[in-house]
């Protein structure tokens, strides 16, 4: 029996825990023992807490570092997460040493979580990285811009990663160990792609192993169009309710001749009061989309990774109004490929019902969705799943030493 630790500790909203609950149970089952050190307890307390999956806080940063401009590659991201003040990184990796000594895992999971990936270093314990191509970064020096659409100097990214690089390798904790020489060497070999090469946000990469997309496995409720929805277009919502958009958009699907479900996790009964009428229902709880998707017309979404995927193997086009960087990532993937449309969170009603329209009555969306859906129909969630953790599995078991004691990069 091997002991396997998933760590989650950037982002947020259900889609870490979505995905890493199904390969946490398929080793549970093998015989594993599994446990989680998570960045929110109270969604981990949803999701982990019915299958007596056990749990810790993640150590956090309490102060949020300020950039003087938006993060403009991976290591931006983390100076964001205070990966440029030594003695804040020195306490987190600090922490997360002693959780590693406490559980004792054989190998780490990190789903996005870059810290848990040095203490490992440290405590020289096997780890291995999954996630989605934007928590992945490529393997280059400097890391690529996430921001495509600004002219941004290769010195800014370089120094970012120097300044980083820097601050790390001069930890007391870190005495003994060879130093990182590229930022990109803090992910181990053979990392874990929980999604598809055409939605990779940094692109497709040779060689990457995308196990395709784990979604839509949570134990959700499952729900059906109602009688009417036959007789008008059938329009999912999946947004937040503080979302700059959301009340534009359901205010204009009220009035539009379509039955609409708004899953709005979050939405308060006030939210739900203001919009429920009778061609539109507002469930503020996630729930299964697999059955609503069958007989979809259009997801409306911010582009989260796992809805994005959902919607294109079920066929279904999409209308995306991301909120980040990573969702409009992502979402630039799927207008590339045809299969949906971006716009913009500052963008108003008449602009919105107008894209939306064109998403609906132009085929070639339903087309382009329909294409990736043939491609990868045999890459279910569930094989998706099985995959990871065969692949967990075996780095756990191999007899070579582990990813991260003290290698260097050539």
């Amino acid at each position: 029996m091997s002991r396997v630790l998933f760590a989650w500790e950037l982002g947020a909203n259900y889609g870490h825990l979505l995905r890493d609950l199904p390969v946490a149970e398929r080793l549970r089952a093998s015989g594993h023992a599994v446990s989680f050190v998570v960045s929110d307890t109270r969604t981990a307390a949803e999701l982990l807490g019915p299958h007596q999956l056990p749990f810790f806080q993640a150590p956090m940063t309490l102060r949020p570092a300020r950039l003087v401009n938006p993060p403009a590659n991976y290591a931006e991201l983390l100076l964001a997460e205070d990966w440029g003040d030594r003695s804040s990184l020195l306490g987190r990796i600090t922490a997360w040493h002693s959780l590693i000594a406490l559980v004792q895992p054989d190998m780490i999971v990190a789903d996005h979580a870059p810290t848990a990936l040095l203490a490992a270093r440290v405590s020289g314990v096997r780890s291995i990285a999954m996630g989605n191509g934007f928590e992945i970064p490529p393997s280059a020096s400097p890391l690529p811009s996430i921001r495509p659409w600004e002219d941004i100097p290769e010195s800014r990214l370089m120094q970012s990663e120097t300044l980083i690089l820097d601050c790390l390798n001069k930890l007391p904790i870190m005495l003994g160990k060879k130093p990182l020489k590229r930022l990109a060497d803090l992910i181990p070999p053979c990392p874990i792609f929980t999604t598809f090469a055409e939605l990779d946000h940094y692109g497709a990469r040779q060689d990457a192993c995308y196990v395709g997309s784990i979604h839509g496995m949570g134990g959700s409720n499952m729900i059906s169009w109602p009688e009417r929805a036959e007789e008008t277009r059938r329009i999912i919502v999946y947004l937040r309710p503080g979302q700059r958009t959301t009340n534009t958009i359901i205010g204009l699907l009220a009035a539009v001749k379509a039955t609409v479900i708004c899953v709005i996790p979050g939405a308060d009964k006030a939210f739900i009061d203001k919009y429920a009428c009778a061609n539109l229902t507002v469930l503020p709880q996630p729930v299964h989309l697999r059955s609503l998707l069958a007989k979809a017309d259009v997801l409306i979404g911010y582009g989260s990774s796992g809805v994005i995927a959902e919607s294109l193997l079920a066929s279904v086009p999409l209308l995306m109004i991301p909120q980040t960087v990573e969702q409009y990532l992502g979402a630039a993937r799927v207008e590339a490929m045809g299969a949906g449309l971006v716009i913009g969170p500052q963008r108003g009603r008449a602009d919105i019902e107008m894209v939306l329209e064109r998403i609906l009555i132009d085929p070639s969306y339903r087309r382009a969705a329909g294409g990736f859906s043939a491609k990868y129909r045999l890459l279910t969630p569930e094989h998706a799943a099985d995959r990871a953790a065969a692949m967990i599995l075996a780095a756990t078991l191999s007899d070579s030493q582990p990813i991260f004691a003290d290698t260097v990069s050539s």
